[in-house]
């Protein structure tokens, strides 16, 4: 089956390559003409991939309306903050059969709308899928085993998405609620930067992570029932596995920006020293806002919130957590 891939940086090009290899030929929209050229020469992706042959059956555009129209299934790894302003230049060109999936997670603070909601009143036509879950590309791309978590509400559809992507080692499940599969890939997140913070701080007790993990897990449901998900969602794959995934791996970038706030560099250093302020940050500044109006005390997302701006240090981050949580 031809499918399409909008966006291929990590995620993108980890799953468009899974998809290949599974026996489909793959068609993927990026913006960046070095990554287009260097897939379709090379088959290779070392921007976003690095030292992962791709297959021959994925190819590159720089044509969104290639893409958008001509797939019955397309996969969307966009940045959340970008998912809007790109999907605009070709809503009234996707074919409304066309199945989307979508593997963006943000929250707009305007709105409070997530990026899947996003999706869905964009193109109001078309069947969509959400997925998420613990999916390191950088594992998975080289074989590593993985299971993920497909929601929809159509189960035909959840099927077709399914053999997609199923081989031996990367594995789907079922799930009807959208909101917190989708919640549970973008709060994740946030208390990754605070679990990176106390690497940087030189706190390697499985018991200190082990509270931490559990109280996070703890706001991420009290925000996500608030917003109308099922807290079974965040006690599987998209919750609790996604969380763990992000937060141990090395590969994250939220705790990348925690080590580097707990070696004492502000917002913009930080900012410089990674290219881009990871996605947590945004998330941590718009679910904080929704949560004051929902009336839903999230204390660790506040406290983390307090050390990006410098009102406390990582130090005393560290202190209170233990006064508050484990005393």
């Amino acid at each position: 089956m031809l499918t399409g891939m909008i966006g291929l940086g990590n995620l993108g090009t980890a799953v468009g390559n899974l998809i290949a290899a599974n026996g489909n030929e793959v068609i993927g929209w990026e913006h960046n003409s070095q990554v287009v050229e260097e897939i379709n020469q090379k088959g290779t992706n070392s921007r976003y991939l690095p030292g992962v042959t791709l297959e021959k059956t994925l190819k590159a555009t720089y044509s969104l309306r290639e893409v958008m129209s001509g797939c019955p299934v397309i996969f969307i790894a966009l940045p959340s903050i970008f998912l809007q302003s790109t999907l605009d230049k070709v809503r009234e060109q996707v074919n409304t059969q066309a199945i989307l999936v979508n593997m963006a997670k943000g929250l707009d603070r305007e709105s409070g709308l997530t990026s899947f909601q996003i999706l869905r009143c964009m193109f109001p036509n078309n069947s969509a899928i959400m997925l998420s879950g613990p999916s390191i590309a950088n594992e998975f791309a080289q074989g590593m085993p993985t299971v993920v978590v497909l929601a929809g509400q159509n189960r035909n559809d959840l099927l077709t998405v399914s053999h997609l992507l199923d081989n031996q080692y990367f594995r789907t499940r079922f799930s009807d609620d959208e909101i917190g599969v989708e919640l549970g890939g973008v709060l994740k997140n946030i208390y990754a930067i605070g679990l990176g913070m106390f690497d940087g701080q030189g706190i390697t007790s499985v018991n200190f992570r082990a509270v931490y993990l559990t109280i996070a897990l703890e706001e991420m449901a009290r925000i996500g029932v608030g917003m109308g998900a099922k807290i079974e969602t965040f006690l599987y794959l998209s919750g609790m596995g996604d969380l763990l995934a992000t937060s141990m791996s090395t590969h994250s970038h939220n705790r990348r920006m925690g080590e580097l706030l707990a070696k004492g560099l502000n917002l913009d250093q930080i900012k410089k020293e990674m290219g881009v302020v990871p996605e947590g940050f945004n998330t941590l500044r718009s679910m904080l806002y929704l949560a004051e109006k929902l009336h839903i005390a999230l204390p660790l997302a506040k406290g983390l919130w307090d050390v990006i701006h410098e009102r406390i240090s990582p130090e005393n981050f560290i202190r209170v957590f233990i006064r508050d949580f484990v005393d």
